[in-house]
C-alpha cells in the first residue's frame, strides 16, 4: 500500500503571500520541502484523493498525481473543500459521454454538511456536470483496499477519520479536528497514524503560548499525541496539517523528529509505503 502526502500544510500555505516572517521568507528562497500546500492525501493503489484544499490542482501537478478515480472529503471546512472544482475538467468529457464519473465516497453527514455550506455543490457536480457519483457510506472496498470512514464527531461537527487497510497493513488518516479523539477499536495496531493539529512545543509564531490561543482545546500537545500512540499501539506517527502560524520551518522539524521515537513530520510529496 502506497500513500502520498499531496499537501502537508494547514489553513494557510507556506509561504503565505502576505507574510514576511522568517519561515515564509525562507520558503520563498529554498522552495521544495520548505513549501507547504493545503492538507490532502493520495492513495496510489486505487487512485483516491482525500480532501480538496484550494491549491489541490497545484499539489497534484507537483506530486505527479494524474489520475483520480475516487475522491473523498473529510469535512466541510474551506481548507478541505474549496478545491472541489478540480473535478470540473472531467465533467466536460462525462457530459459528452467520453468519461467515467469519479466515485465520491463520503459519510452521509459530511455530504449534507458540504452541500449546506456550498449551496448543493456536490449535487451540481453529480447531476449537472455528471463528473462525480456520490456514495454516502461509512465503508467501501476497492480491490484489496478496505476503507472505513469513522465520524469523529466533536463540538465542531462531523469529521471523517479514515482507516485504510490492505491485508495486514493498516493506516489511519486523521487530518483535522482530532481532539477529542473519539475511541474506536479500528485504530488499534495501525502501522501508521497520519494526524494533524499537533503542537510541537506549544509556542506559536508570534511567541505566544498555545495555552492562551483560542483553538487550544482542539489540538494535541506532543505528550498527548505520544500517549495516543501508546494506547492504540501505533507503530509510527506522521504529523501533518502543519500550519503557518506555528512559525517553524522544514529544517526545524527534521531536527526535532530525531529526538522522537517513530514520529515524523510530513512534507509535501512524502511517500508512505506499507
Amino acid at each position: 500500500m502506497k500513500l502520498k502526502i499531496a499537501g502537508s500544510g494547514g489553513m494557510f500555505l507556506i509561504p503565505n503571500p502576505f507574510c514576511k516572517c522568517p519561515v515564509c521568507q525562507e520558503a520563498r528562497i529554498k522552495r521544495g520541502r520548505y513549501e507547504r500546500l493545503g492538507p490532502s492525501l493520495y492513495i496510489e493503489d486505487i487512485g483516491m484523493l482525500i480532501d480538496t484544499p484550494e491549491d489541490i490542482a497545484v499539489a497534484c501537478d507537483r506530486q505527479g498525481i494524474s489520475r483520480i478515480d475516487y475522491l473523498s472529503i473529510s469535512h466541510k471546512d474551506p481548507d478541505h473543500t474549496r478545491g472541489m472544482r478540480i473535478v470540473e475538467p472531467l465533467g466536460y468529457d462525462c457530459i459528452a459521454g467520453k468519461g467515467t464519473p469519479i466515485q465520491f465516497i463520503a459519510l452521509p453527514e459530511v455530504v449534507d454538511d458540504i452541500n449546506a455550506w456550498n449551496g448543493d455543490g456536490l449535487y451540481y457536480y453529480q447531476n449537472i456536470l455528471n463528473c462525480i457519483s456520490i456514495n454516502r457510506t461509512n465503508y467501501a472496498k476497492i480491490g484489496s483496499i478496505e476503507l472505513h470512514l469513522v465520524n469523529n464527531k466533536t463540538h465542531r461537527g462531523n469529521m471523517t477519520f479514515y482507516v485504510i487497510s490492505d491485508g495486514s497493513k493498516k493506516a489511519v488518516y486523521a487530518c483535522c479536528d482530532v481532539k477529542p479523539f473519539v475511541p474506536n477499536d479500528l485504530y488499534y495496531d495501525a502501522d501508521v497514524l497520519i494526524i494533524g493539529l499537533v503542537s510541537d512545543d506549544g509556542i506559536l509564531k508570534d511567541g505566544s503560548a498555545l495555552d492562551s490561543a483560542p483553538f487550544r482545546d482542539d489540538m494535541f500537545t506532543l505528550d498527548e499525541m505520544l500517549e495516543l500512540k501508546r494506547t492504540y499501539r501505533i507503530k509510527h506517527i506522521v504529523i501533518t496539517h502543519i500550519d503557518e502560524y506555528w512559525g517553524k520551518s522544514y529544517a526545524y522539524y527534521r531536527e526535532f523528529e530525531k529526538k522522537l521515537d517513530n514520529v515524523s513530520f510530513a512534507y509535501d510529496g512524502m511517500e508512505i509505503v506499507l
